[in-house]
């Protein structure tokens, strides 16, 4: 409200929702255009993550989303399945515009050196690393990741790695901390450019989506972060991203909270390095051709 201008644009990402509400209402006040992205389709994610329950909150929240749809001189979604969502709402088709989620190319890249540096220092040569790198939130369901540790952890060959923080992070902990897992670790948060050396360090990236059909409309940015490094994904998703992954042959579809179709999985990567070499190029490839931030 203070910044002085004159402005062309307003651009608010969402979610958070009240980040549009900031830009509904500075474009009323500032008569500049707005250009509203959808990158979740919030409250409906928040209902079915069981965030929100009230019933006045979710009418309140759903007539804010409506307001700066109206508002909106465009509406900027990530995914197919948003943009068929807002379709059937009514939005007009010239009004959408599909701008997919993706990778900087740039600093996600495969790191050699770093690779066997951070595995050296945790003492995981030679060993098969399972990696998850994101929030500890709710839309992941993080204790099939540990589920599948406690199945496994009497083979030595295969580590779990989960770095991050979150609401669910101190529960999280509790559990893998009660099960003493010998076969996974559990990192804080880091700097986001320091991920792409740990995504380098391990063998297979884990996107471990809820069973929930809401999930079907996402393509998560974790696909494309681990493809740019060049590293498979086991995907627990259905829907865009599952079609996506198999038709890119990046990694391995596992179904959604089932830890042992996950060791499963880990297992056949595990024995053909030549496939995981494989599924990692074909990511990044098709990473670079139409996933490019900086495209």
């Amino acid at each position: 409200l203070l910044v002085r201008g004159p402005f062309d644009l307003i651009y608010a990402s969402s979610p958070p929702l009240f980040v549009g509400a900031a830009g509904l209402v500075l474009s009323v006040l500032r008569r500049t255009p707005l250009v509203f992205e959808v990158r979740d389709l919030w409250p409906e994610s928040a209902v079915v993550l069981s965030e929100l329950t009230n019933r006045r909150a979710i009418a309140l929240a759903t007539r804010l989303e409506q307001a700066c749809y109206r508002r909106a001189r465009l509406v900027v979604v990530v995914t197919r399945g948003i943009r068929e969502k807002l379709l059937g709402r009514g939005l007009p088709p010239e009004k959408l515009a599909l701008i997919p989620n993706g990778a900087n190319v740039a600093m996600f890249q495969f790191q050699p050196g770093r690779r066997e540096q951070i595995r050296r220092e945790m003492g995981l040569e030679g060993i098969f690393i399972a990696l998850y790198a994101g929030i500890f939130g709710l839309a992941y369901q993080l204790e099939t990741v540990i589920q599948a540790a406690a199945l496994a952890q009497e083979d030595r060959s295969l580590h779990f790695i989960l770095i991050g923080e979150g609401p669910r992070k101190a529960e999280l902990a509790a559990l893998a901390g009660q099960l003493e897992l010998p076969n996974l670790t559990l990192l804080p948060e880091m700097p986001v450019e320091q991920v792409p050396a740990y995504l380098s360090a391990a063998d297979a990236v884990l996107v471990p989506l809820r069973k929930l059909a809401f999930f079907n409309l996402t393509l998560p940015v974790k696909l494309f972060d681990a493809w740019a490094c060049l590293r498979p994904v086991l995907l627990s998703a259905e829907g865009e991203s599952r079609s996506l992954l198999e038709r890119v042959g990046g990694g391995l579809y596992v179904p959604p909270e089932d830890p042992q179709a996950m060791i499963t999985a880990l297992r056949q990567l595990q024995s053909d390095p030549a496939l995981c070499e494989r599924m990692g190029a074909a990511g990044r490839a098709y990473t670079i051709a139409h996933h490019s931030r900086q495209a």
